[in-house]
């Protein structure tokens, strides 16, 4: 992807290396190309990912929580040295996650994670991911074992076979995914408590997190959304179907019922 600003004025080597800080002082206004490579790029994966919201944005970075970090591969246009090419971008976190083996042993992590992974269609299958995701592993110090993937595309679980060897992932109820050896230096945890830790739990940016809490709505929560609503509490479950409130038919309620319906309440 080509943007009409020169990169080299910023980094000084073809893969840069932003942590949240470094982002946050190479502000717009100054340093617009950075926030327009980023941007665009984001865009581009999610298009190409299929995805419904951007993952990676210049302002996303800054406003999370999480220390992330991104990595930039570019290049100068070698037509136009006003101009840059960027080749791909790879953006890793660290996030706390509830993970079972092959065995269904439980595990509490904090692990390097895979957010968001992408490298230009016109640049694919030349070697430019392999080389970012190296990058990556070295600047880290991890091994490909250590990680989990939000979420991998089926070429994204190729790569990992190709260059990795990485094969039968343990996919997660919150579609992280895992290989085989990530358990071997992990100690078992006991089971945590959802309802307490939820909101601090991993799941996936690239699902809504309603997808995760259709199925668990306590029935607290339930008659807080629907309170004292009878319709409601017998389309969602709640209570018994409520009682049938027969009418004086001297009354003029009751009249009317029998003058319109005849002697059939319907409700």
């Amino acid at each position: 992807m080509e943007i009409n600003y020169d990169l080299s004025e910023v980094f000084n080597s073809e893969i840069a290396i932003l942590q949240k800080n470094v982002i946050r002082s190479l502000g717009p206004k100054k340093f617009w190309g950075v926030e327009k490579a980023i941007d665009e790029m984001g865009k581009l994966s999610m298009n190409a990912q299929g995805l419904k919201r951007v993952l990676t944005s210049y302002q996303k970075i800054i406003d999370t929580e999480e220390e992330q970090t991104l990595y930039i591969m570019w290049k100068k246009n070698p037509n136009n040295e006003k101009h840059s090419i960027v080749i791909g971008i790879l953006k890793v976190g660290r996030k706390k996650l509830y993970l079972l083996d092959d065995k269904l042993q439980r595990y509490e992590v904090t692990p390097l994670c895979i957010l968001d992974f992408y490298v230009h269609n016109t640049l694919q299958r030349k070697g430019n991911g392999h080389k970012i995701f190296e990058e990556m592993l070295k600047h880290q110090n991890v091994n490909p074992t250590d990680l989990a993937i939000d979420k991998p595309s089926d070429s994204l679980l190729q790569f990992m076979k190709k260059y990795y060897n990485l094969e039968n992932p343990i996919w997660q109820t919150t579609n992280f995914v895992v290989y085989k050896g990530f358990f071997d230096n992990c100690k078992e945890s006991i089971a945590p408590d959802y309802s307490k830790n939820e909101h601090k739990m991993g799941f996936s940016e690239k699902v809504s997190a309603r997808s995760f809490k259709s199925e668990t709505v306590s029935p607290n929560v339930r008659n807080r959304r629907f309170p004292n609503c009878q319709a409601a509490e017998i389309i969602h479950g709640g209570s018994d179907t409520p009682r049938k409130v027969e009418m004086d038919p001297n009354t003029p309620v009751g009249r009317k019922n029998t003058r319109d319906f005849g002697h059939t309440q319907i409700w």
